[in-house]
């Protein structure tokens, strides 16, 4: 099983994938046709640079060190069969009030209108854990009832002892949201981990969607 979902991964990728849409409100994202699944967390918690791994694209997605970069929603077509959103991150950024506002309330207002949304990543940093807004996401999430599955990322950066301690920490706390998918993934955007899972999973929810079309 995981020998053909890895096979199916080299073809899906690569060169098969193409930015579709940057979008400042509902009325500019594209139809619905095909399943998508989207990326969210923390401003700079490296939410560009796991899209950019995942597809095998240096730069499909833009990627910058200043926090609150991502401004819009980025729609990415995968082999025209799975849209990879690129969600604006939450949290700091150099910005007035009133625009950070706009920011998340078009974040809720995707999250709430998508019908063919199948599932949220949801992306941690690794060096620091789950935070309160990090919480207060999840809790929004698992009150309106959307599927998410955690990610950490950037786990090349601590020491194996502690990323330990992070996964544990992690997993005993999105046992209070029943929304929270219990397997977590482990990334590294540099270092290629854990991009083969999150792939089997997006070839797992792209397959579901070919079958329930049957």
């Amino acid at each position: 099983m995981i020998t053909n979902l890895r096979e199916n991964n080299t073809l899906i990728f690569g060169q098969h994938v193409n930015h579709c849409s940057a979008s400042s409100n509902i009325r500019d994202m594209p139809s619905s046709e095909v399943p998508e699944v989207c990326f969210i967390g923390r401003s700079n918690v490296g939410k560009s640079s796991l899209i950019n791994t995942i597809c095998e694209r240096k730069n499909i997605a833009r990627i910058s060190n200043t926090p609150g970069r991502t401004q819009l929603i980025h729609f990415y077509i995968v082999n025209k069969k799975l849209y990879l959103v690129d969600l604006p991150g939450y949290g700091y950024a150099k910005a007035p009030k009133s625009k950070i506002y706009d920011w998340n309330r078009l974040i809720y207002d995707y999250l709430h209108t998508r019908s063919r949304l199948q599932r949220i990543f949801l992306l941690i940093d690794a060096r620091h854990g789950i935070k309160n807004l990090d919480h207060k996401m999840m809790f929004f999430l698992n009150k309106v009832g959307l599927n998410f599955q955690s990610i950490l990322t950037k786990t090349d950066k601590v020491s194996s002892s502690n990323l330990d301690k992070i996964i544990n920490n992690t997993e005993l706390e999105i046992k209070n949201y029943p929304a929270a998918r219990p397997e977590i993934i482990s990334t590294s955007a540099r270092q290629k981990i854990g991009i083969e899972k999150i792939r089997e999973q997006l070839n797992l929810i792209v397959n579901s969607s070919n079958i329930s079309k049957e």
